[in-house]
């Protein structure tokens, strides 16, 4: 099997965090480029993990390229945060024309499932909350603390319902985004 950068970003990191954490993400050539040549071998990830479990002298090396490259190496790492934060910005840009074409769809259920599974599981959470200070309020005054036994139960219903609507709101949106992105599909049916 032919190693990739990413495979050893965690050897490298090790020794120089800066370098392994850039080796696994999109500027993994560049960086290990820079490790091989530095290290003396081919521009390959099979040649540099090869060298640097074979020669004790390899750490050091990492250690020095990193030292001597630190503001480069950031520069890198600052462009790869801001390219991740880009990507998710888009994601949520799309989640969000997604809700804007369910809430003026002419069919009540797409334009009211989304709110309705939040108040649900608002209403959970809400039930919950307000178990607990029955509960203690219950108990406190009076020194019994014969509510305070059921509450496990009352609390793991409670879980429960929020448990299972909450994977239907993921999945649910998940189907109906990709139908909004399908070109195919027609718009009276994207949901």
């Amino acid at each position: 099997m032919k190693l990739e950068w990413k495979d050893i970003a965690d050897a490298v990191g090790r020794t120089a965090p800066l370098l392994g954490t850039l080796l696994g993400g999109p500027a993994g050539a560049a960086v290990g480029a820079l490790v091989a040549s530095a290290l003396g071998t081919g521009a390959d990830p099979d040649a540099v993990a090869k060298e640097i479990a074979a020669n004790p002298e390899a750490a050091l090396k990492l250690r020095e390229i990193e030292a001597r490259r630190q503001i480069d190496l950031q520069g890198l790492a600052v462009d790869w945060a801001k390219a991740e934060m880009q990507a998710a910005a888009q994601a949520t840009g799309s989640v969000n024309s997604t809700m804007q074409a369910e809430a003026a769809a002419e069919h009540w259920p797409t334009y009211s499932w989304r709110p309705a599974i939040g108040f649900a599981v608002a209403l959970a959470v809400v039930g919950s909350v307000l178990t607990v200070f029955a509960a203690y309020g219950a108990a406190l005054p009076n020194g019994k603390s014969d509510g305070l036994a059921a509450m496990p139960g009352i609390l793991a219903a409670l879980a429960g319902i929020i448990a299972v609507v909450s994977p239907i709101l993921g999945i649910a949106s998940w189907f109906r985004g990709k139908a909004q992105a399908d070109p195919n599909v027609p718009t009276v049916n994207r949901g």
